[in-house]
């Protein structure tokens, strides 16, 4: 079986009925069947609220404690606890279902987080949140706009415009291949407003500033009807997530950045907001986040911000 499909969720539920086939062919009991679907139906909960924040392959350890404090944050909001004996039962779960992932997939990939580490005792350990610093956000934005003064061709000006618009404007990869055209209009003097379909196919607005994506803008409204789809490939079809993928990891390679994902661009934006004491709800609105749980994860204090607030101390 190949170990990924088109997105996130469609992997994650792929791989999900693939094990409680296998699962339920193994003659264990009713009760332990059910403990497990519970289980990883509530880990499919929690990866709702980050399906376009990283690949499938990206998960990693951390992401996997991050499921328990979501489950203990749950609890705490019914008033009831999180028992060692509970955590350590979601634990043996995961740790089978990944299992069986590493053991079926035909492109021979495991998953890098040693399962065997995964124990109560670091459970509080926070997920290191990869972001582009500053520097790492010149250095891309000099190759664009570089590789657009070279080659002046449509693909250069949609990889600029396909970046800009997940780090400048914070949208998800999936809003970011979809929009068309007609989808831009002026907000005021130096915004420009942004209609997506985000999940669900509901409509939404996102907001970026107008010098920063005006150049790409204008190369557009040459080249393409206002109903055209912004994101083709020279053969006049639309990207998909995983071209887009491969395009940006070797726009960062040229930037010398050494990180992979398109999620980089988007938590680029929200830790730069943060940085700059921006209010969670602004953030949250910003980006468009259902729950101001999923805000809350930019909001860790960095080393920089806490060198930076103790150097302001009167």
């Amino acid at each position: 079986m190949k170990l990924t499909k088109d997105n996130f969720l469609d992997n994650l539920d792929f791989w999900l009925e693939a094990y409680f086939s296998h699962f339920k062919a193994l003659n264990y009991s009713n009760n332990t069947i059910m403990l497990y679907e519970r289980v990883l139906n509530e880990f499919r909960e929690y990866s709702l609220n980050f399906q376009d924040e990283i690949e499938f392959k990206e998960i990693k350890s951390a992401y996997i404690l991050n499921f328990l404090g979501y489950l203990e944050t749950k609890s705490k909001n019914i008033n009831k606890k999180l028992s060692k004996k509970t955590k350590l039962t979601y634990l043996r779960v995961i740790t089978s279902f990944f299992t069986f992932i590493n053991e079926n997939n035909e492109d021979l990939f495991e998953f890098s987080f040693n399962f065997s580490k995964l124990n109560t005792r670091n459970e509080k350990r926070e997920e290191k949140l990869e972001y582009l610093n500053d520097d790492e956000v010149q250095r891309l934005i000099n190759v664009l706009e570089i590789q657009k003064i070279k080659k002046d061709d449509y693909t250069s000006f949609r990889n600029a415009f396909l970046i800009k618009l997940m780090l400048y404007a914070g949208l998800r990869i999936s809003e970011a291949l979809r929009v068309r055209l007609c989808d831009f209009s002026e907000d005021e003097e130096d915004m420009l407003k942004i209609r997506i379909f985000a999940k669900g196919a509901k409509e939404q607005f996102a907001y970026a500033k107008k010098d920063y994506i005006d150049d790409e803008l204008d190369y557009f409204k040459e080249h393409l009807k206002e109903q055209d789809y912004i994101m083709q490939t020279n053969t006049g079809k639309l990207l998909n997530r995983s071209n887009a993928f491969i395009i940006v990891n070797r726009i960062y390679a040229k930037a010398l950045i050494n990180k992979k994902g398109l999620h980089l661009l988007r938590h680029s934006l929200a830790m730069k907001l943060t940085s700059q004491n921006i209010n969670l709800v602004v953030i949250q609105k910003i980006l468009r986040h259902a729950s101001m749980q999923t805000t809350t994860i930019y909001a860790k204090a960095n080393s920089e911000m806490v060198r930076k607030a103790l150097g302001n101390l009167g």
